[in-house]
């Protein structure tokens, strides 16, 4: 059985973060993921400009602007039935533009970072089993290794085994949507620009990988999935033999809490952002950092201490999400909603400024 001073379950964006700067802070830490890396994500593949000054803090924002990318100059919606309009996307600054990147590169890319930062990392091992012992975490893996820490940081995403087996999660409510996304050939005439499309059954969105490779991404509700993914396919069109990847529910309730007696929840395993507006990679970088910021405070790590980190961490993740996600929520009322999506096509296309101004709500230089 191993010691450490940190264990980190899931190596997406939030959790390779926390464990790089938390290691690089000095603490021992232990990075698991259940997956085998490299590994492709159902995700929009666009890392918002917002992310980019953890990205400096990691060291590696040269290194990211090195991978197999594109920077979009402007965005189409469309609107089954109802037409389609251009707008530019709000001006780039050059060291940190909005970026389409592969979540395969990039995660793995962040994973041998926090490696050579002094981690401990262990793919392809899922924790099959959390339990407190005295004053320490007792983790097991399906490799049959145990792991013991004070501090566990669950980044594991919105279906976090860690939240739900310590019942941080709510239960959801409501009938769960359902993620779609593969990667296809550059359809023919497509010019590289990020599309975001409103069907009969749901919505989705394109966005140019580079290299004649495109990330194509549809949300619909549960039962109209298998429509919407026909319709999408007759859109573009896709080839029969795609390889899709899935993921549900869509979305979640906030947790209950996001830090209760040494376990603290990261990224989508705290607050889920609907995967294909752009603001997902970033927000889970960000909160990776508040957390390891938090986490590697020269403080002991006595009972009282920890108290007070876990309530820093609560304010800090509240302030950080706050009222930046309007846009985000519409996308999803949109998705559940495509009666009211089709009613309103007429604004959403007739009115470019605002589609301006709501792109900029997304797109932003600065946190």
């Amino acid at each position: 059985m191993r010691k450490h001073d940190l264990i980190v379950i899931g190596a997406g964006p939030a959790g390779s973060t926390c464990a790089a700067l938390s290691a690089m802070s000095g603490k021992k830490v232990l990075l698991l993921e259940a997956s085998r890396f490299p590994r492709d994500k159902v995700c929009g593949d666009c890392l918002n400009p917002t992310g980019w000054p953890v990205l400096d803090e990691l060291g590696i924002a040269e290194q990211v602007r090195s991978l197999p990318s594109t920077i979009p100059q402007k965005i189409r919606f469309s609107v089954v039935g109802a037409g389609q309009t251009e707008i530019p996307l709000p001006p780039s600054n050059e060291s940190s533009p909005e970026l389409v990147v592969r979540r395969r590169d990039l995660d793995a890319l962040l994973a041998e970072h926090a490696i050579a930062s002094g981690v401990t990392f262990q793919d392809g091992s899922p924790v099959t089993s959390l339990r407190k012992v005295s004053d320490l975490w007792e983790i097991t893996t399906s490799l049959g290794e145990s792991h013991l820490a004070k501090l566990v940081v669950a980044a594991d995403g919105r279906n976090s085994v860690t939240a739900r087996h310590l019942g941080m999660h709510a239960p959801l409510r409501r009938t769960a949507r359902i993620g779609l996304q593969t990667h296809i050939p550059h359809p023919e005439g497509y010019d590289g620009t990020l599309e975001m499309r409103i069907y009969k059954n749901g919505y989705g969105g394109l966005a140019d990988l580079g290299s004649g490779l495109a990330n194509l991404c549809l949300v619909a509700n549960d039962g109209a999935m298998k429509d919407l993914r026909k319709e999408a396919e007759e859109y573009y069109p896709v080839a029969s033999a795609a390889a899709w990847r899935s993921v549900t529910p869509i979305s979640r309730a906030t947790a209950r809490s996001v830090a209760n007696d040494g376990v603290y929840l990261c990224g989508d395993a705290a607050r889920v952002v609907e995967p294909f507006t752009g603001e997902g990679i970033s927000f889970a970088l960000r909160s990776g950092s508040l957390l390891a910021g938090i986490l590697s405070s020269g403080e002991s790590d006595s009972p009282g201490i920890l108290l007070k980190k876990e309530e820093l961490y609560r304010r800090g993740h509240r302030d950080l999400y706050g009222n930046g996600l309007l846009v985000n929520q519409l996308t999803r009322l949109l998705s559940e909603c495509p009666r009211i999506a089709h009613t309103l096509a007429p604004l959403i296309l007739g009115y470019p400024d605002l589609l301006s101004l709501l792109t900029s709500k997304v797109i932003r230089q600065q946190y």
